[in-house]
């Protein structure tokens, strides 16, 4: 039961700080990328943002892991599929975005693509958070 929490817990924040993200520091990103911010409003996002990011989603996917080793259900290899997904979409295009943005290689191309991938990932966690839930009350 603990370990279904500290998930779902894991899992709702950041779905949380996904939807924050995608409602007011993004769409600012986009508009700091439109008005030819300096490189280091973007560098200064990267140092911020990680450290608050980088732990959670490391944490998130251990413990969906756990839970997949320990209490097999479609439930947990759903969320274990839909954390996987949101590494990948990070891997693939998100990342490689923020470093342009830091670099001031990116074109508004890549800001598209940023926010895109982005609302991809926001999906995914609110997506995995209905199903913890949901999962939970079965």
């Amino acid at each position: 039961m603990t370990l279904n929490v500290l998930d779902l817990f894991l899992g709702a924040a950041l779905a949380g700080l996904s939807w924050t993200c995608s409602i007011v520091h993004y769409p600012l990103l986009a508009d700091l990328h439109r008005g030819h911010a300096s490189p280091e409003h973007f560098q200064r996002h990267v140092k911020r943002i990680f450290p608050l990011v980088g732990p959670l989603m490391a944490a998130e996917l251990m413990v969906v892991a756990w839970v997949c080793w320990s209490a097999p259900s479609v439930v947990a290899f759903a969320s274990l599929a839909l954390v996987i997904s949101i590494w990948a979409i990070t891997a693939i295009f998100a990342a490689p975005v923020h470093q342009r943005l830091v670099e001031d290689q990116a074109s508004s191309r890549d800001v598209i693509v940023l926010l895109r991938s982005h609302h991809g990932r926001t999906a995914a966690w609110t997506i995995r958070c209905a199903l913890l839930i949901m999962g939970g009350a079965l």
